[in-house]
């Protein structure tokens, strides 16, 4: 279980790609928000394997805070980026860094993953339902209408055998 919070996390902040009909085509996603807490939950299915996971994850344009969580709530890996770079701590394993969190995945996982495209997707700064990057194929099947904005309330993104489905259950902005 120890990979799949470093996936997950990774995840969370990649992009992805070519959508599948949605029956939301008529709408697009924004305008975007500059600073947020998303609260909600994650689930990984590869191959014959399932996990879930909740999430919380702070965004501000200096930094992001994501903390994956197990269902009842037990923290379980925490992934930052600032001007410092990007880090991945999880508890009684050595922090793994990298100047960006693109270099980061590649650390984990041998191969880039696209994470800036999906933190906007998640704020809103990508106006369209999907689309495809590096093989990750997303598609937003829900949103939300959040003051004046409309956000993503359920992503799906698959790449290969890998299925990942996050849901937004609770969002919070501070007035601009």
């Amino acid at each position: 279980m120890r990979f799949w919070p470093a996936c997950l996390a990774a995840l969370l902040l990649a992009a992805c790609a070519e959508a599948p009909e949605l029956s939301d085509t008529g709408r697009s996603l924004g305008p975007p928000l500059p600073r947020f807490s998303a609260e909600g939950r994650i689930s990984l299915r590869q191959g014959e394997r399932r996990d879930h996971l909740r999430f919380r994850w702070e965004h501000t344009p200096a930094s992001d805070v994501v903390l994956l969580m197990s269902p009842l709530g037990q923290g379980m890996a925490e992934l930052t980026r600032d001007a410092s770079g990007a880090r991945l701590v999880q508890p009684n394993q050595p922090v793994i860094a990298a100047g960006t969190l693109p270099q980061l995945a590649e650390r984990i996982f041998s191969t880039p993953l696209p994470l800036d495209a999906m933190a906007d997707w998640l704020r809103g700064a990508r106006p369209e339902m999907g689309g495809e990057v590096d093989g990750w194929r997303v598609a937003i099947s829900e949103t939300s209408p959040y003051r004046q904005r409309r956000l993503l309330r359920v992503m799906e993104a698959r790449r290969g055998d890998v299925e990942f489905k996050l849901i937004v259950d609770d969002w919070d902005a501070p007035d601009e």
